[in-house]
């Protein structure tokens, strides 16, 4: 019965019982126990909204913030070339006239010594090799024609071989005279722009030869290059189409 005596003590109190006025409570004859103090109504609906009011006064200035720098674009086209610059200043003098030339004097052989050196590494490089006065004589076993060989002496910087005296005459047999198997070298001889006339391989005549006495005899007309006997140190014509050992000459100047 509780909860309807508190419903009876509210609607007395709101006046809503049978539309009768609230009695004066304040009389001590007819009141009784204070009631409990209702829930809280629900929140009414949001009111239109009013007129726009005055507007402000103008706000102060915001601070200047720069964001981070965006992502670089494609470059542009290339401009103009622009006017030549000032004049650069003056360097300082160079060095006196004789230190200057013996400095690119020193230069110089500085750089034939290096020249020499690489060839020396090169000849060096070779199964066999004999120096005589400049030159060296040189061989790694290669066995081809004539032609072939001027191809392949002239591929490691150097040219068939060609005695232009005695001395380099016997240097090169005695590059050769050790092999167990006796194969004569071509040499840079031949007579093939006119028959009988030997010449270099820059077609000069030959300043030196040590022909056999019957030779050269072209034999059946086929015999346009020579070679040097390796037994006797002579030289004979021989096919120049015949694989035989192939000699460079390297000149160290």
């Amino acid at each position: 019965m509780a909860p309807v005596y508190f419903i009876f003590l509210l609607m007395l109190q709101s006046g809503l019982l049978h539309g009768a006025e609230p009695q004066n409570l304040n009389c001590p004859a007819h009141c009784g126990v204070p009631g409990i103090p209702g829930l809280p109504g629900r929140d009414g609906r949001d009111g239109k909204d009013g007129a726009i009011g005055p507007k402000g006064e103008k706000g102060e200035p915001g601070v200047e913030v720069h964001g981070p720098p965006g992502k670089a674009g494609p470059p542009g086209p290339q401009g103009l070339t622009g006017p030549p610059g000032p004049q650069g200043i003056k360097g300082p003098p160079g060095l006196p006239g004789r230190l200057g030339d013996d400095i690119t004097s020193l230069k110089s052989e500085i750089q034939l010594l290096s020249a020499k050196i690489a060839m020396i590494e090169k000849v060096a490089s070779f199964n066999s090799f004999r120096k005589v006065g400049e030159k060296y004589f040189v061989y790694n076993g290669f066995i081809e024609s004539y032609d072939k060989g001027i191809q392949y002496c002239k591929e490691i910087g150097g040219t068939i071989a060609l005695p232009r005296n005695a001395d380099e005459n016997k240097a090169l047999v005695k590059l050769l005279e050790t092999s167990e198997v006796i194969i004569n070298p071509f040499i840079g001889a031949t007579d093939r722009a006119k028959e009988g006339q030997f010449v270099d391989i820059t077609g000069k005549p030959l300043t030196f030869t040590k022909w056999d006495s019957d030779q050269p005899d072209d034999y059946k007309g086929a015999q346009d290059c020579s070679v040097v006997r390796v037994l006797s140190g002579f030289w004979d014509d021989d096919g120049c189409e015949n694989k035989l050992r192939i000699v460079c000459e390297i000149e160290i100047k």
